[in-house]
């Protein structure tokens, strides 16, 4: 067996039912008290907590975040931008790290395809979203983009199934 799929097994061994549903309390609202958590699951507020521990150590959660309005925090215009990058060792890990790197790309996956890299921009307004533009055109490393611009944000949930 792989060691991703060892390691899959590994997580999947150390978390229970209970785990996982102290995860869908925490994904669908992360202000939520441990005696709130421990009175749905019945069971001690120590043991969520220790739970919540457990499931921080190995990695499962992340942090705990507020979600925003773009809107009501000025930025509503969203582009996606991809971009083909010039070939080379590693070079997706130091173009993609100098793309997070810019204000205002919130997302940045490297893709197999005619492209390299898919971007997601938020920004508050077309001017800003051409100087963001600008400054990926502007890296040595990339050969071209192409920009699409999101008319309407129909689903946004960076929740994941479980």
């Amino acid at each position: 067996m792989s060691s991703l799929g060892t390691s899959l097994m590994s997580i999947t061994e150390e978390i229970d039912q209970t785990d996982i549903e102290i995860l869908k309390m925490l994904q669908d609202d992360c202000r939520i008290t441990l005696d709130e958590m421990a009175n749905k699951l019945k069971i001690s507020k120590s043991t969520v907590y220790y739970r919540i521990k457990k499931l921080e150590r190995l990695g499962i959660i992340l942090g705990c975040h507020a979600k925003l309005s773009p809107e009501k925090m000025g930025k509503d215009y969203v582009a996606v931008v991809l971009v083909k990058a010039r070939y080379g060792p590693g070079y997706h890990e130091k173009v993609g790290q100098k793309l997070a790197s810019i204000g205002g790309v919130t997302i940045v996956y490297y893709i197999f395809g005619e492209w390299d890299f898919v971007l997601q921009v938020r920004a508050s307004g077309k001017d800003e979203i051409l100087r963001i533009l600008e400054q990926i055109m502007n890296m040595e490393e990339v050969e071209r983009t192409s920009t699409l611009i999101v008319a309407k944000v129909i689903k946004e949930d960076p929740r994941l199934p479980i």
